[in-house]
């Protein structure tokens, strides 16, 4: 049953990859990097290890929405590989590892960046990777595993952060702690020794990343928020969003939306409770395996904690913005493979058997949740520009059929549309461009969004001949324009 779980995301984020539109930062990456090949280009949207993958899986096969995302894939299936082994290696029984895996793997916001042409899954399956080397080393063995460790571990974090710079920090809390996981092996190992064997990580990152660092625009570091309540508000709200629609009407969804917002602070709860009472009645001093996995979440909460601390210092000190949505990614496996190790520690307290008891429940309503909240249409931070493909078809349409290339268009969607102008070649229009704050008059067609339009749409007399399934993008015509006003399907 697990390995089903586990081929079945990636099998789910390849159609994804064909079936959604592409959206604006996906579009922006390709064409200001990689149809260029201006792969080394300083600024935040270019995520140089994807943009280089990009660029050789395009060149390679050809350029379509599959190729442009699959980094993205090739990240999403490492993710799904390192959550595989760690649920294995952290719960002995079967059920239990595939309520875990699905928390991992399922969660919404997660199982998006498998599939959208950023850096974030590879980002994420690098750092989680080296956090898996040293529980693959268990309690091995010799002087060779742990250094072999150490190396391969560097060598994943300098993947992570080429592949994401927002990962720079939790990347160099990963790195701390299995330094010091290497050092306080009982092997005589000397301490410089053992630091040295991140250099491969470091020359890695250099290699990659060493030019865009060179020439990096501090003032380019504006995407985050403002405090650390922000990011976990945000974090909490894009991991639960959102129910599949369909489901309205059953028991199950009324259920798990009422459960919600309860989920993430119970869970807290019952595994602080469960911390305290372990403490308490002293099990751990009287079973390895309970040690093992002590230092297993100690160390999961060390990275958390010093990778939280520094983005706040560097938000108070420099006033770097803190993380949100997709840019405080890793916080989610983090805090996910913490949670079930806590719970996977074995104990003979009645107290502690009950309360992991509740937290295996609390697991159960999470993976019910996220299953519930399967899509296949659109990403949550994209979805205003989820329509894009199908409207461009209209667009499309128009031109041949009436010949019609003047096209007013405002918002975020014009990056999109280009892509599939481009794509197709078949078309007479000229590049879009954004036309902010109102499109200006007298174009045949207009796309924007019927929201924030709805005055210029009325202004201008217009006719709305298409409207978003997913968004609020709508095309729109004059009533006296060559496109009959006539409200159509796609």
């Amino acid at each position: 049953m697990l390995r089903l779980a586990a081929v079945f995301p990636i099998f789910w984020a390849v159609i994804r990859a064909r079936v959604q539109s592409i959206t604006m930062d996906e579009a922006n990456s390709y064409f200001g990097f990689v149809a260029r090949s201006d792969l080394w280009y300083p600024f935040p949207n270019n995520h140089i290890l994807n943009s280089l993958l990009m660029w050789l899986s395009t060149n390679t096969f050809g350029t379509s929405a599959v190729t442009i995302r699959s980094p993205a894939l090739l990240g999403g299936t490492l993710y799904v590989a390192v959550c595989y082994f760690l649920c294995r290696r952290i719960v002995e029984t079967v059920s239990i590892q595939l309520l875990i895996f699905v928390g991992l793997v399922y969660n919404p916001l997660i199982l998006d960046y498998m599939v959208a042409a950023r850096g974030y899954s590879l980002a994420t399956a690098f750092l989680l990777g080296a956090i898996a080397l040293p529980v693959w080393c268990g309690d091995g063995r010799t002087s060779r595993s742990v250094y072999r460790v150490c190396v391969l571990a560097s060598l994943a974090l300098g993947l992570s952060f080429a592949a994401n710079f927002s990962f720079a920090f939790a990347d160099l809390a990963a790195f701390v702690f299995i330094t010091t996981w290497a050092v306080t092996r009982k092997q005589g190992k000397p301490f410089p020794k053992i630091v040295a064997c991140g250099a491969p990580g470091l020359c890695v990152a250099l290699l990659i990343c060493g030019y865009p660092l060179a020439h990096w625009n501090r003032a380019d570091l504006t995407w985050g928020v403002q405090s650390l309540k922000q990011t976990r508000q945000n974090l909490v709200q894009s991991s639960f969003y959102r129910l599949d629609p369909r489901f309205r009407t059953s028991l199950w969804y009324r259920v798990m939306d009422s459960l919600r917002p309860r989920l993430p602070p119970l869970l807290l709860m019952l595994c602080l409770g469960r911390i305290a009472v372990m403490a308490t009645d002293r099990s751990w001093l009287r079973d390895r395996r309970i040690r093992y996995l002590g230092v297993c979440a100690a160390a999961l909460a060390g990275i958390i904690t010093v990778c939280v601390l520094i983005h706040w210092l560097a938000f108070r000190i420099d006033g770097l913005p803190l993380p949100v949505g997709r840019t405080g990614i890793f916080l989610l496996p983090l805090t996910t493979l913490l949670g079930a190790t806590i719970m996977a520690m074995p104990t003979s307290s009645a107290v502690s058997r009950w309360l992991r008891v509740g937290i295996l429940t609390v697991f159960t309503g999470i993976a019910c949740y996220f299953l519930l909240c399967l899509r296949i249409s659109y990403f949550k931070e994209y979805q205003f520009d989820a329509d894009a493909k199908e409207a461009y078809s209209l667009l499309a349409r128009y031109n041949h059929t009436y010949g019609v290339k003047d096209v007013g268009m405002t918002g975020l969607c014009f990056a999109s549309m280009n892509y599939y102008r481009v794509m197709s070649g078949k078309e007479t229009f000229s590049e879009f461009r954004l036309e902010q704050p109102d499109p200006p008059p007298g174009k045949s067609v207009y796309v924007m969004s019927g929201v924030d339009q709805r005055n210029f749409i009325a202004k201008e007399k217009l006719v709305v001949v298409y409207r978003g399934k997913l968004s609020d993008l709508v095309i729109a015509v004059r009533p006296n324009a060559p496109i009959p006003p006539i409200p159509l399907g796609i």
